[in-house]
């Protein structure tokens, strides 16, 4: 099947009436299906188009990254997958459960999530909590729970999730409505525009930008040539 991309225009809105929701998630659910925000058909080789990947000089994954940046894998991998998305967003999910099926056989990644909160308030909220979590050190636990979730993030649910995280609940909710956090919120969406990513999931693998999600063997393959590059480039 082919794997999704949503962008700020294809994202449901939070403003409009329960009626029209309800419509557009039903449309954009069939278009999705559909492959209407697919990446394209695979070529032979299982690598994304070249529409989908382009290399770059001047942006890799590890030069993206910044402190304070959550980091799972191996901290000092080869290999550096940064990776822009919603936790609304199902293919950013979708491409969230091939990465960490990929981090436990292959122990040479470092996998850098960047929670870009671009498909409304309820997406912003939700960040906003992840980031109360981190200053807990329950960022991991809570962003598990939340990209798992069916039910759109509000504060009653918010505060369920926390609880189940085993979060401090008076603390977690002075940090959500917090400076610090909400800076935080920022620096990632002002990342996000530098960049110009406006579909989700955009991953940077090594010098490879990637828009849209991957097959999990693509991943794999793609994981693996910038393997290959990060080799011949030590060589020179």
């Amino acid at each position: 099947m082919a794997c999704g991309t949503w962008s700020i225009e294809s994202a449901p809105q939070d403003s409009r009436d329960s009626k029209a929701s309800f419509f557009d998630r039903r449309t954009l659910l069939r278009r999705l299906l559909m492959g209407l925000f697919s990446l394209g058909p695979l070529g032979a080789a299982r690598v994304p188009s070249a529409m989908a990947a382009t290399d770059s000089a001047s942006v890799t994954a590890s030069g993206l990254i910044v402190a304070g940046d959550p980091v799972y894998g191996n901290p000092h991998g080869t290999v550096t997958i940064v990776d822009f998305n919603d936790i609304r967003c199902p293919p950013c999910r979708m491409m969230n459960q091939r990465v960490q099926t990929l981090l436990k056989t292959d122990h040479s990644l470092r996998y850098v999530p960047i929670d870009y909160p671009i498909l409304g308030p309820a997406s912003e909220l939700g960040v906003k909590a992840i980031f109360a979590a981190a200053m807990q050190g329950k960022y991991e636990a809570l962003r598990a729970i939340l990209m798992h979730q069916k039910r759109k993030p509000d504060m009653a649910v918010l505060e369920q999730n926390a609880k189940r995280a085993g979060l401090d609940l008076p603390q977690f909710a002075l940090d959500m409505n917090g400076d610090r956090v909400a800076a935080r919120v920022q620096r990632n969406l002002s990342r996000g525009r530098a960049l110009a990513i406006h579909g989700i999931p955009t991953l940077f693998v090594g010098a490879k930008r990637i828009t849209g999600g991957l097959t999990y063997d693509d991943l794999r393959s793609v994981v693996e040539q910038a393997k290959k590059s990060a080799d011949n480039t030590n060589d020179i």
